[in-house]
């Protein structure tokens, strides 16, 4: 029986756990072979001060999309391929070539789940002209799951939103724009509170579970938060559920719980409001062990 198989588009640092070091790792623990193209190779990620490194050139992802093309039926061999922190124009509009070469040239292709990383809490990490580009990977009618934050997501639809009404908005006016079937937005403040959102097109269903949050800022949450829900979305038969985005929720959560515990136990700093990488490996048993079947999050009616 061939394993499940996933293809991850990100950034690579070689101390840390930020991009695909957050990605590979926790999905090969839940069960996957992944294979990985890295769109930077740096030393660390840019939340330490300083770093060195360079980005990948858009002519080497390139020539390994097209190495692999060679030894392999991309179509036929990956289940899922993600996308995330692409760092310029010019490797996405690879990214965006190659993927639409992929799902062109055969009816059986791979989930495509999208985390268009733009930026967060009002700044773009990436050049404006990435955006179009975007664009037209999520209106391509490929994309199966898009994971944007409330920043991007904003960005892409064109509407703030700042109520339950403007949320429904921003939503209606992505699909109608995109056809994307699935989207996760992973935190959206209404009320003051933050939510992470669902929308299911198929089911017509859009949900928002209240976050808990934690008093900290955690370097690569994102970036793990898509590789699980991927991997919850891929088990649930590429259906997109509340239960899905709670467990996924409770299990990222005792992820940042176990790391904050281990920084402030080393460090013997109890009030760190900064946790620069989590800890993948020394937290691995909570992506996938027992639930507390008695305990839920609240959930928000819309």
């Amino acid at each position: 029986m061939k394993s499940k198989s996933a293809l991850s588009i990100s950034s690579h640092v070689a101390h840390g756990y930020v991009g695909n070091r957050a990605i590979v790792f926790p999905l090969q623990y839940l069960g996957w072979d992944v294979d990985a193209i890295n769109t930077t190779n740096f030393s660390n990620h840019p939340g330490y001060g300083s770093f060195k490194g360079a980005s990948s050139s858009s002519e080497l992802v390139g020539e390994i999309f097209q190495g692999l093309e060679k030894i392999l039926d991309i179509s036929d061999e990956y289940d899922i391929i993600l996308t995330g922190y692409t760092p310029s124009e010019q490797i996405l509009q690879i990214v965006y070539e190659e993927i639409k070469k992929v799902f062109q040239a055969s009816q059986r292709h791979p989930a495509l789940i999208v985390d268009p990383v733009l930026g967060d809490n009002g700044k773009l990490y990436v050049s404006e002209k990435v955006i179009p580009l975007y664009e037209k990977i999520l209106g391509t009618g490929f994309v199966s799951l898009t994971t944007p934050n409330q920043f991007e997501f904003e960005l892409l639809s064109g509407v703030k939103i700042t109520s339950k009404q403007s949320l429904k908005e921003a939503i209606q006016t992505f699909y109608a724009k995109f056809k994307v079937p699935n989207v996760v937005i992973s935190s959206v403040t209404l009320d003051g509170k933050s939510y992470c959102v669902g929308y299911s097109h198929s089911k017509d269903r859009l949900f928002a579970v209240k976050i808990e949050e934690i008093d900290c800022h955690f370097n690569g949450c994102g970036d793990l938060f898509t590789a699980i829900v991927a991997h919850h979305f891929y088990s649930n038969g590429f259906e997109l559920s509340l239960d899905l985005i709670s467990t996924v929720l409770r299990r990222l959560r005792k992820v940042l719980e176990t790391s904050l515990e281990l920084e402030a136990r080393e460090t013997k700093n109890h009030e760190i409001k900064n946790v620069k990488d989590i800890r993948v490996v020394s937290s691995r048993n909570a992506l996938d062990e027992p639930l507390d079947p008695g305990y839920s999050l609240e959930v928000m009616q819309l």
